[in-house]
């Protein structure tokens, strides 16, 4: 159908009537969505009612059908590059989790913590009496028996075991968040 000089509205609407099924089914069959398909026609329809006064002479079929199939593959391209931005950052997102559990695992919750709990024990420890700090020094640092630490202090091995329990007693209160924590961890 040639355009005569003037393009009306009426002819306009009787092309949209005529031609709409047909390049629903066309642009349907490029993009595979029957809704995105409608967009496009009535786009597309749209953008040559806009530009009628440019497209006389022009057989007005063939020119919506160009403009619909152009429509189309701009739409089919958008969502390529759409795919593959998302394809691109699904894997930098799955590259930094890898990052990140490998961080994790790596982590030695003892390492982690150790000075934590290091400053904690001098702490509780500078706290306790002389002869505790003394007794409790020599059985975990220095590895000497209960009997070799009575002998030296010159007391029974009782009190030495009653002083160590005190302090072991005092340390578990200090660092009871850190061992949770390290349960959790490892």
């Amino acid at each position: 159908m040639d355009t005569a000089s003037s393009f009306s509205q009426q002819l306009f609407e009787q092309l949209f009537r005529q031609y709409k099924r047909k390049y629903l089914l066309i642009a349907n069959s490029y993009v595979r969505d029957s809704k995105t398909a409608e967009d496009i026609v009535h786009d597309s329809f749209m953008a040559v009612w806009e530009h009628r006064n440019d497209i006389n002479g022009t057989n007005i079929e063939a020119y919506l059908y160009k403009v619909i199939r152009n429509n189309c593959l701009m739409y089919r391209r958008n969502q390529q590059i759409g795919q593959a931005v998302y394809e691109q950052i699904k894997l930098k997102e799955r590259s930094a989790m890898d990052y990140y559990t490998r961080a994790i695992e790596s982590c030695d919750p003892n390492t982690l913590f150790r000075n934590e709990i290091l400053e904690i024990c001098r702490t509780q420890l500078e706290q306790m009496p002389e002869l505790t700090q003394q007794i409790f020094r020599a059985r975990r640092l220095e590895g000497k028996s209960y009997k070799e630490i009575a002998e030296q202090f010159g007391i029974p091995q009782k009190k030495v075991d009653k002083q160590l329990q005190q302090a072991v007693t005092k340390l578990r209160r200090a660092l009871k968040d850190f061992f949770s924590i390290i349960l959790l961890l490892s």
